[in-house]
């Protein structure tokens, strides 16, 4: 019993002797926090704070493991800084994260994105995107893989199916590593992507990766850096070729429902600004964005570039006014409308037609999230799914007949009053 109350005894001494420690040992104090200095781009200040904290932590016997973690970011972003990107960006738009696939103004030549739970039907709460190309004939999407982590995948349309979903090869650069957001150029070779990285600024970041057609595999993916890419989360960067417009999201200095949508002009080469040129203020302003008149070198580029802005979104305007569907009537006629027809008949099918579109459609859908379903399941579900499997596919084959027959009807009478 003695030798207990003595371990009490020195255990006590001890606590009471390291607590008088902390008393004398007295913490930094700062004029701003290091998370204040990082959002202004100051992150020399914000590395000169934490490691001011660190060391006080450590004499303190407290734990530094958050604080390290944030000065690892510091330290990254400030060597990112200063090979920020000249990009010209035209506009900005704030808008709430669920809206922003449909804010974005992409040409009918670029392809197209759709959140991963309308196109698939499935509820998703990762934010999934899909990228599908021109031709309708890839799409790009993540997926979750054995490892519980996001990775890119791909499947492409050969006939009327589409090939078993295969992850793309050549990305991934870490354990850990969540992916995101794809987007495809024109050229079927470059790829742009989010993804969560230890060796990121913080969040989501953008990079981009080249397909090499030799060893079927990407090459390794770069971080695009500043401008595009902060602590916060950025992704989905997507480029309109034909009208010479960038897009990209994120949200830096937003509320956590929403997101910023940045409009900018793509640079063939890559210009950086030097401090020398733009100051330190200067230079850490562009990084982050801070005003858009700050990127605007050439005035007459940057007023062209917002009269094609300018177009895209009256033509995106007149479409959600009168774009009901697309039905391609001749090889020099495309009609989007019942309006459009003139034979009487013609414009009364029409609408059943669209009718049966839209459930091939839907039935398309279910049958692809089954088909991912039974991929991955055991082999007492496979039976149970292989008849509904079955059924779909039949009520798909005979919807896109049904479709073919209603189609020859209605440009035989509207062709042949």
């Amino acid at each position: 019993m003695k030798r207990l109350i003595f371990f009490i005894l020195i255990l006590s001494t001890i606590a009471a002797s390291a607590q008088r420690r902390r008393q004398k040992i007295k913490e930094p104090e700062f004029d701003t926090t290091p998370e204040e200095a990082m959002a202004i781009y100051d992150f020399e200040k914000a590395e000169e704070i934490l490691t001011a904290q660190i060391e006080y932590l450590e004499k303190t016997e407290q734990p530094t493991e958050e604080k390290e973690a944030l000065l690892e970011i510091a330290r990254k972003n400030m060597l990112k800084l200063h090979s920020t990107a000249c990009i010209t960006f035209i506009d900005s738009i704030a808008i709430g994260k669920k809206d922003v696939v449909e804010s974005l103004m992409l040409g009918n030549e670029c392809g197209t994105i759709e959140m991963f739970a309308n196109y698939f039907n499935q509820t998703d709460t990762l934010m999934r995107t899909v990228f599908i190309n021109q031709l309708q004939n890839r799409r790009l999407y993540a997926r979750q893989a054995k490892d519980g982590h996001m990775r890119l995948c791909g499947q492409e349309l050969i006939g009327s199916e589409w090939t078993a979903e295969k992850e793309l090869e050549g990305l991934q650069t870490e354990d850990g590593e969540e992916m995101n957001y794809p987007f495809m150029l024109a050229d079927g070779v470059t790829l742009y992507y989010a993804a969560k990285t230890e060796e990121g600024l913080g969040g989501y970041d953008i990079y981009m990766s080249r397909y090499d057609v030799d060893n079927h595999a990407f090459l390794a993916p770069e971080n695009v850096g500043m401008p595009f890419n902060s602590p916060a989360n950025d992704y989905l960067l997507c480029i309109d070729e034909y009208n010479n417009l960038g897009w990209f999201v994120t949200d830096r200095n937003q509320p956590a429902d929403s997101a910023c949508i940045y409009v900018f002009i793509p640079s063939e080469t890559r210009r950086v600004y030097t401090e020398e040129a733009v100051g330190t203020e200067g230079l850490r302003n562009r990084a982050r964005i801070h005003s858009l008149r700050d990127t605007w070198e050439k005035k007459d580029e940057v007023a062209q570039a917002q009269t094609r802005l300018k177009g895209l979104r009256e033509h995106e305007n007149k479409e959600a006014r009168a774009h009901d569907f697309d039905f391609i009537l001749n090889d020099t006629h495309i009609y989007t409308t019942a309006d459009d027809f003139k034979n009487p008949q013609a414009k009364q099918q029409i609408t059943f037609w669209a009718e049966t579109q839209n459930d091939l459609r839907n039935t398309e859908a279910q049958l692809e999230a089954l088909r991912l379903q039974f991929a991955t399941a055991t082999n007492a579900q496979k039976q149970q799914l292989a008849p509904q499997v079955r059924i779909l596919e039949g009520k798909v084959e005979q919807l896109t007949e049904d479709l073919k027959k209603q189609a020859k009807q209605i440009r035989k009478l509207e062709l042949n009053p």
